[in-house]
C-alpha cells in the first residue's frame, strides 16, 4: 500500500512500488521543498529476472542479457524527485547480477554505461588476446558490486566480474558530472596451463585505467 504524508514542506512516500511484470521497484523516501533549496531522498530495490527486457521496457537498450537483476539503493540530492541533481548525488549501490552474457558493445547504442565504464575496450583488449575465447560475447555466472556516491562521483573497490573463460576484479571512481573514469581491473583469463599466457596490458578508457592480465 502507498503512503503519502505531508507535514510542513516535507512529502514523504512509504511503500512506493512499480510492478511492470519484468522488473519490481520498490521506494521509501521523502522531499523536502524548502525556500530556496530542495532535497530528495530515495531508499529501496530493484529486481528482476532479465535484465534486458526489464531495460527494453522502458525504450533502454543493454548489452546484459538473459541475466537476473537485485539493486539495493539509497540515494539522496539535493533537487526535485523527478530531477536528479548529479553534482549532489550522495548515496550507496548494492549490486547483483545473475547469469548473463555481455554482447558485443562496438555498435548502436547499447551500453551506454558500460561503455562509460570501459567494458567495451576491455573486451576488445581480451579479444585481441584471446580471439578464440572472447569472439561471441563475454558470459558470465555473477556479478556483484558495492558502490559509494559522494557529490556526483561513484567509488567500487569490490566490483567482481564471475566469467565462464575470465574473471574480472574492478576497483576505482567514475565522476558522474563530467563523465570520466578512473579505473583499474584485474583480468584473470581460464587459460589451459598448457598455453603459458601471462602478460601485462594497458587500456585507454576516458581518463585512464591500468588493466594487469594474468593467467
Amino acid at each position: 500500500m502507498v503512503i503519502f504524508t505531508i507535514k510542513g514542506n516535507t512529502l514523504t512516500l512509504a511503500g512506493g512500488l512499480i510492478d511492470t511484470g519484468f522488473g519490481r521497484l520498490t521506494a521509501n523516501g521523502e522531499w523536502v521543498n524548502g525556500a530556496g533549496e530542495q532535497r530528495t531522498s530515495l531508499k529501496g530495490q530493484l529486481k528482476g529476472n532479465k535484465l534486458d527486457a526489464a531495460s527494453n521496457y522502458f525504450g533502454i537498450t543493454t548489452p546484459i542479457r538473459g541475466s537476473s537483476f537485485d539493486l539495493d539503493y539509497d540515494l539522496h540530492w539535493r533537487d526535485q524527485p523527478w530531477k536528479p541533481d548529479e553534482a549532489s548525488l550522495n548515496g550507496i549501490l548494492k549490486t547483483r547480477l545473475g547469469k548473463g552474457e555481455i554482447a558485443d558493445l562496438s555498435t548502436g547504442h547499447a551500453g551506454q554505461l558500460l561503455r562509460l565504464l570501459s567494458f567495451d575496450a576491455l573486451l576488445r583488449k581480451l579479444r585481441f588476446d584471446f580471439n578464440d575465447t572472447f569472439s561471441e560475447g563475454f558470459y558470465f555466472d555473477s556479478i556483484r558490486s558495492t558502490a559509494w556516491i559522494k557529490d556526483g562521483v561513484l567509488h567500487t573497490d569490490d566490483t567482481l566480474v564471475d566469467g565462464l573463460e575470465a574473471d574480472i576484479a574492478m576497483k576505482g571512481s567514475v565522476n558522474l558530472v563530467r563523465r570520466e573514469l578512473d579505473m583499474e581491473a584485474v583480468v584473470a583469463p581460464e587459460i589451459s596451463a598448457t598455453v603459458g599466457v601471462a602478460a601485462a596490458f594497458a587500456v585507454n578508457p576516458i581518463v585512464g585505467a591500468a588493466v594487469v592480465c594474468r593467467q
